[in-house]
């Protein structure tokens, strides 16, 4: 799989990319609680009988995906992982819902559950057919971070140099990060088509990367105080960087996230920074 360079971003560089205070309290108090957080949650299948459309792999071999797992965020997205062999896919948009039980996806189908507290229950997904028993992980709504964020900045810094090589970028536009990376020295870096819309961090321990196309890609996340850990399982979308820390922090509404480290196999390290707003 080709390999992304970098991931989100930062806290102390701030001040110089916006000449801008931070407030009381870190500027949490201001954010608003996401319109669903007592319904997001996580489940995971325990098994059944998925009615997934096949996927053909060869003229020979055919792989039904199974679902991994589905999300729903504290801002109302959804995002459904199937698995084909060791490569996973994800379904990514937006949900309604008034009791946490019946579940109005954006694509058209309906996620119902039997119950909607932490346990074992049964999902039903029309109008595939698709049944089956899964653990559902009730999301804590207990951190500001946990929402998702659309990104409004983005600050890359390229290091290698005698001096550090920084860019500015509104939103966050691949081709526009590419051009600098080639412009400085660094060829050949694949990066995807389109733009990074936003990103979310939930209660249940996942963070989600939304696509200007309408894939998104999702990893493992955990947040301690200002300190961000995460790590993904498939690297075909996303930056991919040697240390899977991060710095979380909030000024004047915003939400400002920073990774720095290395690309494997590289000797070049950098950082990237995002600046982003609470999604409406």
């Amino acid at each position: 799989m080709k390999k992304i360079l970098f991931i989100a971003t930062l806290a102390a560089l701030l001040p110089m990319l916006f000449s801008c205070g931070k407030q009381e309290n870190g500027g949490e108090n201001q954010f608003e609680e996401p319109r669903f957080v007592q319904y997001a949650g996580k489940l995971i299948p325990r098994g059944g009988t998925p009615a997934a459309a096949s996927l053909a792999v060869t003229t020979y071999a055919v792989v039904t995906p199974t679902i991994s797992f589905i999300e729903f965020t504290e801002s109302g997205l959804f995002v459904i992982g199937r698995t084909s062999g060791s490569e996973t896919e994800y379904a990514f948009g937006t949900y309604t819902t008034t009791d946490g039980k019946v579940f109005s996806l954006s694509n058209g189908s309906t996620v119902t559950l039997s119950s909607n507290t932490a346990g074992q229950v049964d999902v039903t997904i029309s109008p595939s057919g698709e049944s089956f028993k899964a653990d559902l992980t009730k999301a804590s709504g207990t951190n500001v971070a946990y929402r998702t964020w659309t990104i409004d900045k983005v600050r890359a810094t390229v290091k290698g140099h005698s001096t550090p090589v920084t860019a500015e970028f509104n939103g966050c536009n691949f081709a526009e990060i590419k051009k600098f990376l080639e412009d400085n020295g660094h060829k050949g870096v694949y990066l995807p088509s389109g733009s990074l819309n936003s990103i979310s961090f939930t209660g249940s321990g996942t963070v989600v990367f939304a696509f200007s196309d309408n894939s998104a890609d999702c990893g493992d996340c955990t947040i301690s105080g200002s300190s961000v850990s995460f790590s993904f399982k498939s690297k075909n979308r996303l930056f991919e960087l040697e240390n899977g820390k991060a710095t979380i922090d909030y000024m004047d509404g915003k939400c400002i996230v920073k990774v720095d480290g290395g690309l494997k196999g590289s000797t070049t390290s950098g950082s990237v920074t995002f600046v982003m707003s609470p999604m409406k």
